[in-house]
């Protein structure tokens, strides 16, 4: 990392260099390898709408599934004449609708996101994941669109099936990534900050925005849950399929220090005596925010994956979403 340089005698391209900010043209180029993902390999389309991934609904679709013996309500047109004239008995056809699934991806680029202890920035990381997963969903015919949180703004793309979609995502993205390198107002003056956008806000918007069926994918590392979160993504969850990506870094579990532990915010800089009890108490903290967060997806009905700084985001997305 660049301890040793200040935030203004490093360029641009020693920070892409280092992890601390994103590299556009490494965004670019992960359309390429996001091709090798598939995002719909484990989820049903709630959509009603016809497009390229295979749902669990049936009806009179494109693909043939299964025979089985006529109940009363289904359409006579599925009945399987040649199975019925053999066996003696009513059967019909059941098909697998092809329906399309949008894709819609909340990026988190608040201040909490701009730390890491290995080769990337958790803000990095998290940005690297959603434009790739945009690749993904754009590759797979699916409509793709998201919104962007910041520090005291938020910036959204509507869903198109279209890559100037992807790329406005990933414009958007960048823009509030190198943004996080300027200094805040409080930062600079010692001013109180600008407002803080919740991620609760993000979810509530994106019910708003995005159709039944969407799949949501919400990248972050959820930092400052509470109540407000948890009831918009059980409102979020109940008309679309929502995966949420937790990004951390390994030295936010357990901080691996003893005795003084210096702390900056990229301007200021105060140590603090780190003890045995504030260990505790920090581990104690660590571990109810881990259990919050489990408790509020189990209760949605949300994926839960997670991703380490440590590890690159081709590796972490091709672990889950490779056929």
């Amino acid at each position: 990392m660049l301890a040793s340089k200040s935030p203004q005698s490093a360029t641009s391209d020693e920070f892409m260099h280092a992890g601390v900010i994103v590299d556009p043209a490494r965004l670019v180029c992960s359309r390429h390898w996001a091709q090798q993902l598939n995002l719909a390999a484990s989820s049903a389309a709630r959509s009603m709408l016809l497009g390229a991934t295979r749902s669990r609904f049936r009806g009179r679709g494109m693909e043939f599934e299964e025979v089985r013996h006529y109940q009363a309500g289904d359409d006579i047109r599925s009945i399987d004449w040649k199975v019925s004239a053999r066996t003696g008995e009513t059967f019909t056809k059941l098909f697998c609708e092809d329906r399309e699934r949008p894709c819609h991806i909340i990026l988190d680029q608040r201040a909490s996101m701009f730390f890491g202890s290995e080769t990337q920035f958790k803000s990095v990381l998290a940005t690297e994941l959603a434009v790739a997963l945009a690749w993904a969903a754009l590759n797979g015919g699916d409509r793709v669109g998201g919104q962007v949180l910041g520090q005291g703004r938020e910036l959204d793309c509507r869903a198109k099936r279209h890559k100037s979609a992807v790329l406005q995502f990933l414009h958007h993205s960048v823009a509030m990534n190198h943004a996080l390198l300027t200094p805040t107002p409080r930062m600079e003056s010692g001013a109180a900050p600008a407002s803080v956008l919740s991620l609760a806000q993000s979810l509530t918007e994106c019910r708003r925005i995005t159709r039944p069926g969407t799949a949501v994918f919400i990248v972050s590392d959820f930092n400052g849950l509470g109540a407000e979160f948890e009831q918009a993504l059980s409102t979020l969850a109940r008309h679309t399929d929502v995966t949420l990506i937790q990004v951390y870094d390994p030295f936010e579990l357990s901080l691996p220090v003893d005795g003084d532990l210096r702390i900056s915010d990229g301007q200021h800089h105060t140590r603090i005596r780190w003890t045995a009890g504030l260990q505790r108490q920090y581990q104690r903290l660590v571990s109810e925010r881990e259990d919050a967060l489990h408790t509020a997806a189990k209760r949605a009905r949300a994926r839960l994956l997670t991703a380490s700084t440590a590890i690159k985001a081709r590796s972490i997305l091709g672990s889950v979403y490779r056929d």
